[in-house]
Order: C-alpha cells, then sequence, then structure tokens
C-alpha cells in the first residue's frame, strides 16, 4: 500500500485502515469535513496541532489549478466553447467539487507528515 492509497480512499496515512473524515459523504454538507481526533483503528492522532490543516490550502491549490487546467484545455481548444460560457461552467464545476477537494488536500497534508507503519497494520489487523 501506499500513501496514493491512503489519499484517494481517505484513510489514515499509519495504518491505511482507519477513516480521515466521520462521514463518507463529502456532499453531506452538515459536518462533512469533521474527522475524529484519533484513527479508530490505529489511534494516530488526527489534530497534530491546532490549525495543522491550514497548511492544505498548500495542496488543494495544485488539485485546483489542475482540474482548471484540464477543462479550460478541453472547453476552450476541443469544445470551443464561448469565453462567457466558460466561465459560468468552469466556476459551477468547481464550486460543486470543493467539498472533494478540500479532503483530499487535508488527505495529501496529513500524509506529508505521517508515515505508514507496517507494524502498526499488523497489529490493527490482528484486533
Amino acid at each position: 500500500m501506499s500513501k496514493l492509497y491512503s489519499v484517494v480512499r481517505l484513510k489514515c496515512p499509519r495504518c491505511h485502515k482507519g477513516n480521515l473524515f466521520t462521514k463518507p459523504n463529502p456532499y453531506s454538507f452538515k459536518n462533512s469535513l469533521k474527522m475524529p481526533d484519533r484513527c479508530l483503528v490505529c489511534n494516530q492522532d488526527f489534530q497534530i496541532e491546532p490549525g495543522f490543516y491550514i497548511g492544505a490550502l498548500w495542496t488543494s491549490f495544485p488539485i485546483v489549478i489542475f482540474i482548471m487546467t484540464f477543462l479550460s484545455v478541453l472547453l476552450l481548444v476541443f469544445v470551443k466553447m464561448q469565453l462567457e460560457w466558460f466561465f459560468v461552467v468552469i466556476t459551477i464545476i468547481l464550486f460543486s467539487l470543493q467539498p472533494i477537494i478540500i479532503r483530499l488536500g487535508r488527505a495529501i497534508w496529513i500524509n506529508i507528515f505521517v508515515d505508514f507503519d507496517v507494524e502498526t497494520m499488523s497489529s490493527a489487523e490482528n484486533k
């Protein structure tokens, strides 16, 4: 298993078993970004320090840039959409993807600082 698995599946970076978010649906707007304080499987602290996830803005930003670039090429070059409509469409798409982008940004951010631990995973499987 890799960090990519942990990020894409929104799992604990230490054991790859516990969920990073309490609600699996990012569009469940009430508490959609709520995270447990600790992993329910390996007890990894998810709230490493106060304001820890402010740094996730640095990991969310490239995701937004990638999506904007992809949509720009697709809609302006291939579809040849009018510029006015392009701005409307890209705004709607990016706005609707925000809950997913924020969650991915947080998952990437915590994976930068917490490494996978084979021993923790083994002990979690034995529980």
